[in-house]
């Protein structure tokens, strides 16, 4: 939640900088075993859609949030 706050602060209606909310962020596959077979670097991630999708406190069931990352560039580790 913090790091959406970074983009747009919804109370205040005031934008962020780029330098402030684009982060790196790290992917890794991982094989049945835990082992690491791959690993992606998104360089200058920064979050262009969020879905918190509906919140029923009836329910006890998992939430389900989306969030759409678009990158600069990303990177594989060989």
């Amino acid at each position: 939640m913090e790091w959406i706050r970074l983009h747009f602060e919804s109370a205040t209606g005031r934008m962020g900088y780029a330098v402030g909310y684009k982060k790196n962020l790290v992917l890794k596959a991982l094989d049945p075993t835990g082992i690491e077979i791959e690993k992606w670097t998104l360089v200058g991630s920064m979050i262009t859609n969020i879905d918190f999708g509906g919140f029923d406190y009836s329910d006890d069931a998992l939430a389900d949030i989306t969030i759409t990352i678009q990158m600069d560039r990303c990177l594989l580790a060989a």
